[in-house]
C-alpha cells in the first residue's frame, strides 16, 4: 500500500516535470547574452527599445537600466525634415564617428529610422530654433508649435498675447527640474522690456516675465537660418538688439532672469551660428574661406577663447559653395550639409577642425531613385530641408 509521503513527492515531481515542460517550450530561441543584447538595443530608436520592453520581464528589466536609458538619452542624431504637399518625410541620420582615427574616408551609414506624417494645416515650418532635449520648437504668425518627432506630434500652444500678430519664440530646457519652457516676445521693431514664458506640462498659462534692458530679438543677417539661438546647461542664449549696440541675451530656464552680454567680436553685424558643445556656448562665424571659432569659458567674466580654423578651400574646391555648415557635433566636429539634395543619394561632410579630418558620409534612402519613384517626388531637387544635429530621444517625451 502506498505510503501518503510517497504520494505527496510523487505530485511533486509531476508539477516539477510540467513547470520544466512548460518553461522549456516557452523559450523557442536561445538566449542572448546580455552585452550583446544591450548592444543591440542601444542601436535602435527609443520608441523600438520601449516597445521590446514588452516582450520579457528580462528585457523590461534591461529597457530600465540605467546604463542603457543613460547612452539612449546621450545619443545624438542629425533629424532631418522636409514636406512635399501634405506629406511630412523625418528621418534620423547618425552622426558619430565610428572610425575616429582615419584622417580621411568615405562612408555609407543606414538611416537610424525614418517615418512620413500628414503635415498640420497649421503649420507653415519657418524654423528658427534647435531642436532642445527632443523637442522642437516652430509657430505659424503668433502661435507657437511644439513638435515631438518621438510621439509623432504637433502640439499648438495657446497664444502669448491676443494683440501680437507675429512672434519670435525661442525654448529652453532646465536639466534640474527637467522641464521645457518656451519665451515669446513680439516679433516688430520696437524695443520692450517683458517677454511672455510657458512652462510646457503645466496650465497653458503664460507669465509675463520683465527684464532689465529694453531690446528687441536681432534677425539681421542669420546664417541661412540656422544658429539663431542655443540652449546650454539650463541657459538660452540668443543675439538681440539694445539700441545701437548688439547683444547676446542670456536667460537662465530655471530662475527666468535676463543678463545681457558684450559681444566679443567687433562687427556687430558679423553673421554668427550659436551651438552649444560639450556644455560651452560656441559662436561659429564664417571670414571669407575660414571659419572663426569663439568659446565662452566663463559668461560671470566674460571670458572667451578664440581659433580660426582651416580653410574650407584645404578638404576640396567647391565645398563652400555646394554645403553650407549647420553646426558641430558633440565630439567637435564641423557639420556640412548639402544645398540641395539632388537625385541620388544625401552626402553630409563632418570636418573636425582640430585633429584635422575630414570624413564624407553617405545615407542611402532619401534622395535617390527608389525613395522618389515610391513617393512620387519626381526629379527635381528636393528642396527646403530643414537639419538638427545633436538630436536626442529621451526617454521621458
Amino acid at each position: 500500500m502506498e505510503q501518503p509521503k510517497d504520494k505527496i513527492e510523487r505530485k511533486r515531481n509531476r508539477r516539477r516535470k510540467s513547470s520544466l515542460s512548460s518553461s522549456s517550450s516557452s523559450i523557442s530561441l536561445p538566449s542572448l547574452p546580455l552585452d550583446l543584447t544591450l548592444d543591440i538595443f542601444l542601436r535602435l530608436p527609443v520608441k523600438s527599445v520601449l516597445r521590446l520592453g514588452c516582450v520579457s520581464k528580462l528585457w523590461s528589466s534591461l529597457t530600465t537600466d540605467p546604463y542603457l536609458t543613460n547612452s539612449l538619452e546621450t545619443r545624438q542624431n542629425l533629424l532631418l525634415f522636409f514636406q512635399s504637399g501634405a506629406r511630412f518625410f523625418v528621418f534620423s541620420l547618425y552622426q558619430h564617428n565610428r572610425n575616429p582615427n582615419s584622417f580621411y574616408y568615405s562612408s555609407s551609414q543606414p538611416i537610424s529610422d525614418s517615418y512620413q506624417i500628414t503635415s498640420p494645416s497649421y503649420c507653415s515650418f519657418t524654423i528658427k530654433n534647435e531642436s532642445v532635449h527632443g523637442l522642437i520648437c516652430l509657430q505659424y504668425a503668433a502661435t507657437p508649435i511644439v513638435w515631438n518627432p518621438i510621439k509623432r506630434e504637433f502640439t499648438p500652444l495657446t497664444k502669448p498675447n491676443k494683440s501680437w500678430t507675429n512672434i519670435t519664440v525661442f525654448l529652453g530646457y532646465d536639466p534640474i527640474e527637467g522641464k521645457h519652457k518656451v519665451v515669446c516676445m513680439p516679433y516688430d521693431w520696437y524695443e520692450s522690456d517683458e517677454c511672455r514664458v510657458l512652462t510646457l506640462g503645466s496650465a497653458q498659462e503664460w507669465r509675463t516675465v520683465k527684464t532689465n534692458y529694453k531690446y528687441k530679438p536681432f534677425t539681421g543677417n542669420r546664417t541661412e537660418g540656422y544658429g539663431n539661438c542655443t540652449c546650454v546647461n539650463g541657459f538660452l542664449y540668443y543675439r538681440a538688439l539694445t539700441g545701437p549696440d548688439c547683444v547676446i541675451m542670456r536667460f537662465d530656464v530655471r530662475s527666468e532672469t535676463f543678463y545681457a552680454m558684450t559681444l566679443p567680436w567687433e562687427d556687430k553685424y558679423w553673421p554668427v551660428m550659436m551651438v552649444s558643445n560639450q556644455g560651452r556656448l560656441v559662436c561659429l562665424g564664417s571670414t571669407h574661406d575660414s571659419v572663426s571659432l569663439w568659446v565662452l569659458k566663463d559668461a560671470q567674466q566674460l571670458e572667451w577663447s578664440n581659433h580660426i580654423l582651416l580653410p574650407l578651400s584645404h578638404y576640396g574646391r567647391g565645398l563652400k559653395n555646394k554645403f553650407k555648415l549647420i553646426g558641430i557635433t558633440g565630439d567637435g566636429e564641423l557639420i556640412y550639409v548639402p544645398r540641395t539634395a539632388l537625385k541620388s543619394h544625401l552626402h553630409i561632410i563632418y570636418i573636425n577642425p582640430m585633429t584635422k579630418t575630414f570624413r564624407r558620409v553617405e545615407y542611402n534612402g532619401i534622395a535617390d531613385n527608389d525613395f522618389r519613384q515610391r513617393y512620387g517626388l519626381g526629379e527635381r531637387p528636393l528642396r527646403g530641408i530643414q537639419y538638427f544635429p545633436n538630436h536626442i530621444e529621451p526617454f521621458m517625451s
